[in-house]
């Protein structure tokens, strides 16, 4: 404190002076127009000045939040590109690819583009893996398909990887038709051949032709109607009340590659209603 004071004492000459500048400088300002310009537009420039130099400074210690925004909006743009390239390839490989998409918003699904990246044929219990999961809106009972028809049915999903029960498994049942009208039946695989199915419980007052086309019922919230399966190989009466029809299946389980599962968006209301009044698939 002594020192600040001897300071003070020793420099109260200078501080005089430059008290004396200051106010001379302001009445010379303040009276003189020529000089309150000149002062005005200089005291603008410098202000000015250290804006523009804040802002530097300020945009500098930013960097750090500007680069990682950009890099989350590359990896987003990253994704949408992968996401856009699949489905062009989907489109060049798979002529019926777009067909499904636009019977799918007819009918209110949606389809999510998976990889098999693991599958058996020659099981009598036969699953498949894809590299989709719950991260990517997949859950259990949302059907499966492919270009040439039904794949299976999603039995349970991780975050990134789902497990299907496809047709070639015995667990699975699948509501299916003979296409142009007719009662639904189960879709049933018994072990064997892995391009024949059977379609049961189709009664006999319904007239079967070799070679019909079995499609999707639609009677469930699993697949939307009309989705191919195969057609009928064979079929006999098998008592007095239902036909027993082979059914030779459109789709090869030992070249699957890509498949798309659909997703109802109404499915979850439909079964939520449907429980409620004791009604069962």
């Amino acid at each position: 404190m002594k020192t600040l004071i001897r300071f003070l004492l020793k420099s109260k000459t200078l501080f005089l002076f430059l008290f004396l500048e200051i106010v001379s400088l302001i009445l010379i300002v303040n009276h003189n127009q020529f000089q309150r310009s000149w002062f005005l537009n200089s005291s603008n420039a410098v202000v000015g000045e250290i804006y523009t130099f804040s802002n530097s400074v300020s945009e500098y210690f930013n960097l750090k939040t500007v680069n990682e925004n950009l890099a989350k909006e590359n990896a987003e743009l990253r994704n949408l590109l992968h996401v856009q390239e699949n489905e062009l390839n989907f489109i060049k490989q798979d002529t019926n690819y777009q067909g499904r998409k636009d019977f799918a918003a007819e009918k209110n699904f949606t389809f999510i583009t998976s990889k098999v990246i693991n599958s058996s044929t020659n099981k009598y219990q036969n699953y498949i893996t894809l590299d989709k999961g719950s991260a990517d809106s997949i859950r259990p009972n949302m059907g499966v398909i492919n270009a040439l028809g039904v794949v299976g049915i999603v039995s349970s999903a991780s975050e990134h990887f789902s497990v299907v029960l496809p047709i070639l498994n015995p667990s699975s049942k699948i509501s299916a038709k003979i296409k142009n009208g007719g009662n639904a039946g189960s879709l049933v695989w018994k072990g064997g051949d892995a391009r024949i199915a059977l379609l049961e419980e189709v009664p006999l007052y319904f007239p079967v032709t070799k070679g019909d086309t079995v499609v999707t019922s639609g009677n469930s919230t699993i697949f939307p109607e009309g989705i191919n399966i195969g057609t009928v190989r064979e079929f006999r009466k098998e008592n007095y009340n239902f036909y027993f029809i082979e059914v030779e299946l459109f789709t090869d389980f030992s070249q699957l590659s890509f498949v798309d599962v659909i997703s109802y968006k109404n499915a979850r209301e439909q079964k939520e209603l449907e429980e409620k009044e004791g009604i069962h698939d």
